[in-house]
């Protein structure tokens, strides 16, 4: 009977091994490997990147934005497009204030801009400022309302994209200010909504006599939370419901893509919305 063996080759030349000589060579030859595997700088390890997802499309991730957020984030992560979010919301807003200061009643218009303003005016004042608003042709307010509306919303992103990079650079994260501006963008994505409601009242406000107060129904204003200070109706006046569910997307967002806790997640995106309405109150209430 013949003595089962192992063969090593080495090069081209082959060796034929006894059991027991096999056994000490597998023996060190394993011992060694591990050490070389124990001794390897942990840069030099790759780790497989996951692999990328087919394309949900530009409408299907918009719809996701509404109706399957975690979906929508996850094609997000992969692909950060920011020009169609962008352009959908920044066109929708612009041409919905367009109509609004080309059908609206402008002598109206600036008594009750006079008239709401939360500053307190002797009555020379309000005609000061009656004066000095109809000396502005209804074409200058059409261009102010209509691109300060485009432009606000430019800065608003900027603004939040930028305080989202600086915070996960300080944390060492890995998403950088394109991550962030395009989720910023698409998680924006509610305030057609807004845009909608806007469209509504314009119809159904067929003499144009509208207060830009009134335009969207979807403020706290206008959804019932009214106060008789100024500073507090100003702040209604300004949030509404597409804001909040923005910025809710934005902490689930956080979360998902940078896999945090949901406190870190929250502390991190409202901080400086809880700073801003904290310096609001104080004066509000002072």
């Amino acid at each position: 009977m013949r003595r089962p063996h192992l063969v090593r080759r080495t090069g081209g030349m082959s060796t034929r091994l006894s059991v027991p000589v096999a056994n000490v060579w597998l023996q060190g030859h394993t011992k060694n490997r591990k050490q070389s595997i124990r001794m390897l700088p942990m840069t030099d390890i790759k780790f497989p990147l996951p692999l990328k997802t087919e394309p949900a499309g530009l409408i299907n991730t918009a719809i996701n934005i509404f109706t399957a957020p975690a979906e929508a984030f996850t094609e997000l992560d992969q692909r950060p497009i920011k020009l169609f979010p962008l352009t959908l919301i920044m066109i929708s807003t612009i041409a919905a204030m367009f109509w609004y200061f080309n059908i609206v009643d402008f002598d109206w218009f600036i008594d009750d801009a006079i008239s709401g303003s939360a500053i307190e005016l002797t009555n020379e004042q309000l005609e000061t400022t009656r004066e000095t608003m109809q000396s502005m042709s209804q074409t200058t307010f059409k261009m102010f309302g209509v691109l300060g509306s485009g432009f606000g919303l430019l800065v608003l992103w900027v603004l939040q994209a930028g305080y989202l990079s600086m915070a996960s650079a300080l944390n060492g994260d890995r998403y950088k200010f394109t991550n962030w501006f395009s989720l910023v963008l698409w998680t924006s994505l509610p305030s057609l909504l807004s845009v909608i409601g806007i469209v509504v009242t314009i119809l159904l406000s067929p003499n144009g006599q509208i207060s830009p107060y009134d335009l969207d129904p979807l403020t706290l204003a206008n959804l019932g939370m009214q106060s008789s200070n100024g500073a507090v109706q100003t702040l209604m006046v300004s949030l509404n419901l597409t804001m909040i569910w923005s910025v809710a997307l934005i902490v689930m967002a956080y979360k998902q893509c940078l896999e945090s806790s949901l406190v870190k997640a929250l502390a991190i995106v409202l901080a400086p919305y809880l700073i801003i309405l904290g310096v609001w109150a104080y004066f509000a209430l002072t």
